[in-house]
Parts: structure tokens; sequence; C-alpha cells
């Protein structure tokens, strides 16, 4: 019975691949946009799409995945979701602190970080390198999923569900806020959040487990036009109240991603060539990991990046892109591919 539920979902993510790469391609942009471009727009929807989305989307997409690797049990997938984790979060700190005191020794640049800095990035994935947060809290939620399909293995949709209940009752009553609000800039994002993302590692697994993309599926067109007019109202109108919290909290952006991760999954994109697709969403991590530091160095040349262009922001995702494309050249045989992919 395993067998045949793992080459099911298997099956399932096979089909929506192009449509999640799709996507990823986008956040992935988003996400350098968020940093390196200020709009002098106010619209609601392009602020949502470029400050609130991408980290919600990319934590829901995660255990979607992670789904099928759970269940089995296999102690070698475990092992290596927690490589493709770690490795990224421990080495490209170290790489970063290299190249900054590089830069301050040899070339005169201030972006030298002290080694205190780097034992804070690597305890909590946020110091100089403050997107590792996300880092952060995928690998102590992939532990805690762990733990409960091992210990818990027959009430774990329960549990489950309990604990993103438990969830926003802690975001509405502002209990995380009044926790965590008051903490130092390392401990307050990585810590503060573990409540607001776990909710959408939690939907992004039963997704899976209810095998509810596989029934919209069956609807396409209806489903698409139904989840594109509640994005319409959640969105135009104030349904929902805003939180205090740190970014991600509320009912109001889980929706908002859940109908979004959901039109990506069943659109009907088949036409578009496979190969294209991979190629633009091959290193949509290794660029999420780097273009920070990048934007740090570029910025004192480049005056689209120094002046927060959305020029700037293509610039810096093409060169990360190509410094992620150089790097999986080389050691895209070895462990180190999770460097960039």
């Amino acid at each position: 019975m395993k067998k045949k539920m793992n080459k099911k979902y298997i099956s399932i993510n096979k089909k929506i691949n192009k449509g999640l790469a799709i996507l990823r391609f986008f956040l992935s942009f988003f996400v350098v946009a968020a940093h390196s471009f200020i709009s002098s727009n106010n619209n609601k929807y392009i602020s949502l799409l470029i400050n609130s989305i991408h980290v919600p989307i990319f934590f829901i997409m995660s255990f979607y995945f992670f789904y099928t690797t759970l269940i089995s049990r296999n102690l070698d997938k475990l092992t290596n979701r927690f490589q493709r984790l770690l490795i990224p979060y421990i080495i490209w700190p170290i790489i970063i602190f290299i190249i900054s005191k590089f830069l301050n020794y040899i070339l005169k640049i201030k972006l030298f970080f002290s080694f205190n800095s780097l034992k804070n990035q690597l305890l909590t994935g946020t110091s100089f390198n403050h997107v590792l947060w996300f880092q952060f809290n995928l690998i102590f939620e992939t532990f805690i999923f762990i733990l409960i399909e091992f210990l818990f293995k027959k009430y774990k949709t329960f549990i489950l569900i309990n604990i993103e209940l438990y969830c926003y009752f802690v975001q509405y009553s502002n209990l995380n806020y009044q926790i965590f609000g008051q903490m130092i800039f390392e401990m307050k994002y990585p810590f503060g959040r573990i409540v607001e993302t776990l909710p959408y590692s939690i939907s992004g697994f039963m997704l899976a487990h209810f095998s509810f993309i596989s029934y919209l599926k069956k609807n396409k067109i209806k489903t698409i036009y139904i989840l594109i007019f509640i994005l319409f109202l959640v969105i135009q109108y104030d349904i929902f109240i805003n939180l205090i919290g740190f970014c991600y909290s509320g009912i109001k952006i889980h929706i908002i991603c859940l109908c979004i991760f959901i039109i990506f999954t069943i659109i009907p994109i088949d036409f578009i060539n496979y190969n294209l697709i991979n190629y633009i969403s091959k290193f949509t991590s290794g660029i999420y990991y780097i273009h920070l530091p990048i934007m740090s160095y570029l910025q004192i040349y480049i005056v689209l990046i120094r002046k927060r262009t959305i020029y700037g922001s293509i610039i810096i995702y093409i060169i990360c892109y190509l410094i992620c494309l150089i790097g999986n050249l080389f050691l895209g045989k070895t462990k180190l591919m999770h460097l960039f992919k």
C-alpha cells in the first residue's frame, strides 16, 4: 500500500512540476525585488506580490513535496533533505564572511563582518545574510514533522491541525509578538516567524495527504475561476483584520498563498517546453541564498542598484543566476550542488 501511495504522489508531483517551476521563478524574482526595489506605486496588488507571498508559498511548496519523503520513512531521503538545507545554511555564510574580509583588507571595501556576526548567522540564520532565517525555520519545522511522523504516526494529521490552530491563536492573541517583538534582531525574526510559517508548512503537507490537488484538477477551469474570485475578494476588501507580527501572520495571507499555489499546480500549461521552464527556474534556491551579499557588493558600483530600481533588481537576479550556473558546472556532481539549486 505504501509503495502504491508513493508512486501516486510521485506521479502527481511530476505532473505539476511545470506550473510550480514557473511559480518558483516568479517568487524568486519577487524575493530579490523585495530587498532591492523601492516602488513609488502604493498599489496593494504590487505590494502583495513583492513583499508578502513569496516566502509563505515556498513553505507550502516545500512541505507539499516533503510529504512523500516523510511518509516513506526512508532515512536516506530524510538525511538528504537535511543535507540540502544545512549545506547552504552553513557554507554560504562562511564564504560570504571570507569574501567580506578579503574585500575589506585588500580592496578597502568596508563590508567586513565580525566573528560574532558569523556566530549569530550560523546560530539563527539572521545577521549579515538574514534571509537564511528561512532556512533555519525549514530545518526546525522539518525536524518537528519527522518527530510527529515517527512518534505519533496514527494521529499526525490531528496533531498538525491542532498545531496550526494553536499558531493562529498565538498570532491573533498577540502573544507571539509580545514574546518575540522585544528581542534582538538575530532572535526576533527566526523565532518570531516559527508560528507564522508553520501553518503554511502544515497546509502544504495536508494538500498532499488528502490528494486535494488531484481532486481539483478534474475541474481545472472552474477551480481557477473560483480561486481568482476569492483572491480578488480577499485582496480588494478588508475581510480580515491586519495583525502586528513578523510579516507573515494572519489568515489573509494564508488564503491568498494557498489560492496562488493551487492555481499554478492545476493550470494547463503542457504546451510549454519543459526544458525552457527548467532552465529559467533551475537556480532559484541559490539566487535566494546569495542575492543580499551580491546586492551589497554591486550597489557600490552600479547606480541602478544603489537607487533601488527594478532594473537593478533584474541585474542582481541575472548575476546571481550566472554565479549559480558557473558554481553548478564545477560542483554539480557533488553535494555542494545544494549551494546553488
